[in-house]
């Protein structure tokens, strides 16, 4: 404790003002306001070092996170500390920095550093001999240097603040490059950073994977939704003064970002001996009103088998036209809300073998209204025939097959039902699912049957799938089904 006190005594001294504000004794223990996890947002030169662009270099502790307990620092080098001690009080402004701005007569450079011009509110940290302290700005922020930088530090916004952690929580790219509103927001909010890094690894790890052809579509794709993404969200505009509105924007691409993310993360190249099946990309949107429209499909690669297959995705997905161009699907240019509305198709893949592709696409469209118009189909292909396979392909006719199916997922459904304190399905809804080929996927040792309900008392329903193991249906299926 001796030692300390007179590191402060010290430091107090190099600030070069005749009085000291009033600080109280330190201890191991940090202030209620300042405990807990701070990121560093901003870097720029400080008031009295010479104007220039930082470089990532010189602002090594942008995107950084820096957590403050009991004893203790956590974060990155030179800030970490095993043995801490805190104080906290009020520092005259003249004392502020090492007494840098003893001389500012005119408060200029406090402004700069958005300081008030009279006592700063002070958080000291006592690390050996080191003091560092932290003043609170008029943004309710801390503002510290290091050297010549001046550094604002936030506490965490966006998501759960309790999730984020001494360490970099910053996006993929540099901040200290960020020049657009979006940019600079993203590397601002701790949540909309740890989504863009998530977008970033996953569009990093499907280049990786897919070959250059299939990965250019991903890359058109992706620069389109990333342009419309910031336009449609006024990332693109003068950075908003007020906080409300930059919130408006941070919310806007947060929701954006992370549905992105999700998606590029749930994409997969699948293999089966020489045979690929890549994820491919379009994207496609117009900014009155603003629509979106967004596919991945799946494309097959490496043998005679791929031509049929591709021929079936194009018939599918009508890739040579856009549904947002369907006359009535979505409003017309004549709409000048604000709205945002979307038509999305993406896939996932059960099953993938020299005998069947089996996937599911998914379609998620808003055009207004309540909610979002969902619905789930079941393709599978078989590899022999060379055309989708049909229920009839896998069952004996005249087999009490749909009998055992209808009576396993009755009995499933109603146990999914009951837990969300729904009612059931009527029978004839079920019936009207179990018999249609679109609504099954076939794995390598079960079924599973797509049950996609619109309301649930009221409320969205989702989709609600029954798995039958193939050990149930193998007694009613014919000889040399490709799903054996």
């Amino acid at each position: 404790m001796r030692r300390a006190s007179a590191v402060v005594a010290a430091f107090a001294g190099l600030c070069g003002a005749a009085t000291a504000g009033p600080m109280m004794p330190l201890g191991p223990s940090p202030e209620s306001g300042f405990a807990g996890v701070w990121r560093f947002i901003e870097a720029k030169p400080a008031p009295w070092a010479k104007p220039h662009t930082l470089s990532k270099a010189e602002a090594p502790l942008l995107e950084y996170g820096v957590d403050f307990v009991e004893g203790a620092v956590k974060g990155p080098p030179p800030l970490a500390c095993a043995s801490a001690k805190y104080s906290s009080g009020e520092t005259y402004l003249g004392e502020a920095f090492g007494g840098r701005l003893a001389g500012d007569k005119s408060a200029a450079m406090a402004k700069q550093a958005r300081l008030g011009d009279s006592g700063l509110t002070t958080f000291r940290v006592v690390c050996g001999e080191v003091v560092r302290d932290f003043y609170v700005d008029e943004r309710a922020d801390l503002v510290m240097a290091e050297g010549d930088v001046l550094y604002t530090l936030e506490r965490p916004t966006g998501m759960d603040p309790q999730q984020f952690i001494a360490g970099f929580s910053g996006p993929s790219f540099d901040c200290a490059k960020a020049k657009t509103t979006a940019d600079r927001l993203i590397c601002a909010d701790a949540g909309l950073s740890k989504s863009d890094r998530a977008l970033a690894a996953a569009y990093t790890k499907l280049k990786a994977a897919e070959s250059a052809e299939s990965f250019a579509t991903v890359q058109k794709a992706q620069r389109g939704w990333l342009d419309f993404t910031i336009k449609s969200c006024v990332g693109d505009a003068p950075m908003p003064e007020t906080l409300g509105d930059r919130n408006v924007i941070v919310d806007c691409l947060s929701v954006d970002y992370a549905d992105r993310a999700g998606e590029l993360s749930d994409l997969a190249v699948e293999k089966a001996a020489a045979l690929v099946l890549e994820p491919r990309m379009r994207f496609h949107s117009r900014a009155k009103p603003s629509v979106e429209e967004s596919d991945v499909y799946p494309w097959m690669s490496g043998g005679p088998q791929a031509e049929a297959f591709n021929a079936l995705i194009g018939k599918i997905y009508a890739l040579d036209r856009w549904r947002m161009d369907e006359k009535g699907a979505f409003p017309t240019d004549d709409d000048d809300s604000a709205m945002k509305y979307h038509a999305r198709r993406t896939y996932s893949a059960t099953r993938f073998d020299s005998r069947i592709v089996s996937f599911q696409i998914a379609t998620d469209d808003y055009a207004g209204g309540n909610q979002d118009a969902r619905r789930q189909i079941g393709v599978t292909w078989d590899m022999a025939k060379q055309r989708p396979m049909t229920l009839d392909d896998v069952f004996v006719k005249g087999s009490r097959w749909k009998a055992a199916a209808l009576a396993y997922c009755k009995k499933d459904l109603h146990k999914q039902f009951a837990e969300r304190e729904a009612p059931d399905l009527g029978d004839e809804e079920i019936a009207a699912t179990v018999g249609s080929s679109a609504a099954w996927l076939w794995g390598a040792d079960k079924a599973t049957v797509i049950f996609s309900v619109g309301l649930i008392g009221g409320m969205p329903g989702g989709e609600f799938d029954v798995e039958i193991p193939l050990s149930t249906l193998s007694p009613f299926m014919v000889d040399g089904a490709a799903v054996r």
